[in-house]
């Protein structure tokens, strides 16, 4: 073999390490934090937007993003404190969460307090609603029934 011959096969040797761009990935357990959205009916407000926000910066989103299809916001605290999540799906319906995390090492509470349950308000809304307008009907009866005498 001649030596020019060789010089094709000695730039393919090199390129092989440039050609193999590696991808990899890294797994850290009880770093990040999640939180789910879900709906009345319990399912999870998929693709819905969300924004966190710092303590370190409670003006500016630290993180946007969308929910996905289970409803699920995960992020890494770079700081300790009171982290807020905000999820809001198309229709407007939604909840500000706060998240308190702790400082490295410390103990305390877990690191997520879910939003508040609003099952007993959605019961109590509609029932208020019926009775109400069964009120103004009664009483607009009364009046046509007094007028009518």
């Amino acid at each position: 073999m001649q030596p020019r011959s060789l010089l094709p096969l000695a730039v393919a040797w090199l390129a092989l390490p440039a050609a193999a761009h590696e991808a990899t990935a890294e797994v850290t357990r009880d770093r990040a934090v999640a939180v789910q959205a879900r709906a009345h009916g319990g399912d999870g407000l998929g693709n819905a937007a969300a924004e966190v926000f710092s303590p370190a910066d409670p003006a500016t989103p630290f993180w946007t993003g969308r929910t996905d299809r289970n409803g699920w916001v995960a992020f890494v605290p770079d700081v300790p404190g009171r982290w807020r999540v905000r999820v809001m799906d198309p229709t407007g319906h939604g909840f500000v969460a706060t998240v308190d995390v702790p400082a490295p090492g410390a103990t305390g509470p877990g690191p997520a307090s879910p939003p508040p349950a609003s099952t007993g308000a959605s019961l109590v809304r509609p029932l208020v609603g019926v009775t109400l307008v069964a009120a103004i009907f009664g009483l607009l009866y009364a009046w046509g029934r007094r007028k009518g005498r």
